[in-house]
């Protein structure tokens, strides 16, 4: 195969390429570089490692599997990949699990983003028992947790309280200025 380069052209070459002149003279500094390397890489997809296990049991499952099949699967399966359930809710988590479908090394594994919620002036605890409470500040650090966005949706559950989600979004706002 012939490698395709990417060349830097003068407005005089440029017009005898335009006007079916193929006859130009190129020399080594015009040469910018090849093909290639002018493409933008491809975007990783991002899985938490519950998502990724998840990945993994199901490729080695069904890994000639079209994709429909494995949204088939994943949906039908959702209490064996409760974590992958997500990918079937839009168009674009299907297309981003299509793509980890036909090329896993996209996949970038990343922990969950923990955020600490402050509701006036307690914070939103998971105890060693899992259980969730409402902790006020005595000025000791160790009262303080950080919960993921999954972790508050339970809280949210197991308190009756609306709204902690809402809170979580705020204070990951708050992080990122």
């Amino acid at each position: 195969m012939d490698d395709r380069v990417v060349i830097k052209l003068d407005n005089t070459a440029k017009n005898r390429l335009n006007k079916g002149r193929d006859n130009i003279t190129i020399i080594n500094e015009q040469v910018l570089g090849k093909l290639e390397n002018f493409q933008p890489a491809e975007e990783k997809i991002k899985m938490t490692v519950e998502e990724a296990k998840e990945f993994e049991e199901l490729k080695s499952r069904i890994s000639s599997a079209r994709i429909y099949m494995v949204l088939f699967s994943i949906i039908n399966n959702c209490t064996q990949f409760p974590a992958l359930y997500k990918f079937q809710a839009n168009d674009i988590n299907q297309f981003n699990l299509a793509k980890a479908w036909v090329n896993p090394s996209l996949i970038e594994v990343s922990e969950p983003e923990k955020y600490e919620i402050k509701i006036g002036r307690q914070y939103l605890q998971l105890n060693k028992s899992n259980v969730f409470l409402l902790a006020s500040e005595l000025g000791i650090v160790s009262l303080r947790t950080e919960l993921t966005l999954d972790e508050v949706k339970e809280a949210e559950k197991q308190l009756g309280i609306q709204g902690l989600q809402a809170k979580w979004h705020e204070a990951a706002k708050e992080e990122t200025k």
